[in-house]
């Protein structure tokens, strides 16, 4: 095998990636690769130089004093260690066992991210007339997150005006490809009609990634952009409706979730709802805020 430096290496694995569609997953090793060669002033290593564990250590230290938080150290190691079962995998390094040993890699989970029923009643019966066009819209695509079965902010944005079929929306998730048959609640009705795409000459249901695509470029920069306005729009928004709450893109998968849990739902079936393509793979547990 030629490509035995880590950029080239990782830039093949993106470009499989991107052909995969796999784009969220493409952004991420394209970061973890543009970190590793900031720690290495631009030096460009063969990949049995950088699979050390002194390299390794140096790095996630280089990180710590850089300001980087635990989850994205984490995500850079886990990036660099899912690079190294690929390399061998295909036999270009040896297996072993303990290189990632002492190097972290876990995940800071966050606790009560899902809304109380009280809470989300409140946004539910806000009055739209009180909040400025940003925050306005901002709530509304949160609303129709948690009542559309607590779609992902990335499916919302990619909604197409096809996908309505009568009173259900029939798409496919952005994550797996799969699809997925949702009822249009009486509530969510109103909301997108209230705030349909009115451009004809766009595709999208919604005009969430309308007029970024030019700007940004790169599809899935756009949808970057996209997320970053919504997140910053909802820190607005629950200012002035739930003060002191903290809430993000996140919040309404979590609060349908862990709503449909208290309700009596299993597991097994918010997993299916959820669009998770296994349920015993499916990470549902952790959308839940609920007692252990």
């Amino acid at each position: 095998m030629k490509e035995k430096d880590l950029t080239s290496y990782m830039q093949s694995v993106i470009s499989c990636l991107e052909k995969d569609r796999k784009r969220p997953a493409a952004h991420t090793y394209r970061y973890a690769l543009k970190s590793f060669m900031k720690f290495s002033g631009g030096e460009d290593m063969p990949v049995d130089k950088v699979f050390m564990p002194g390299r390794l250590k140096e790095y996630e230290e280089w990180m710590k004093r850089d300001g980087k938080s635990l989850n994205t150290i984490s995500t850079y190691m886990r990036t660099l260690k899912a690079v190294y079962n690929r390399l061998v995998a295909e036999k270009v390094l040896p297996y072993e066992a303990k290189l990632f040993d002492g190097i972290y890699t876990k995940v800071e989970q966050q606790t009560k991210r899902a809304l109380t029923k009280e809470q989300i009643g409140v946004l539910l019966h806000a009055d739209f007339r009180q909040l400025p066009q940003k925050e306005r819209r901002a709530l509304a695509y949160f609303l129709l997150m948690f009542l559309l079965r607590g779609m992902p902010f990335i499916d919302l944005a990619h909604l197409r005006r096809q996908d309505i079929k009568g009173n259900c929306l029939v798409y496919c998730r952005h994550k797996t490809g799969r699809q997925l048959t949702v009822h249009i609640p009486r509530e969510a009705a109103w909301l997108l009609e209230e705030f349909w795409n009115d451009n004809p000459d766009s595709v999208y249901l919604l005009p969430i990634l309308d007029g970024k695509q030019k700007d940004k470029g790169e599809p899935y920069a756009c949808y970057l952009h996209a997320l970053h306005n919504f997140n910053k729009d909802l820190v607005k928004m629950a200012a002035v409706l739930l003060p002191g709450v903290k809430i993000s893109s996140h919040t309404a998968r979590h609060t349908w979730a862990t709503l449909a849990f208290y309700q009596g739902m299993s597991v097994g079936i918010i997993s299916k709802a959820l669009g998770h393509s296994s349920i015993k793979n499916s990470k549902t547990t952790g959308l839940l805020d609920v007692s252990s």
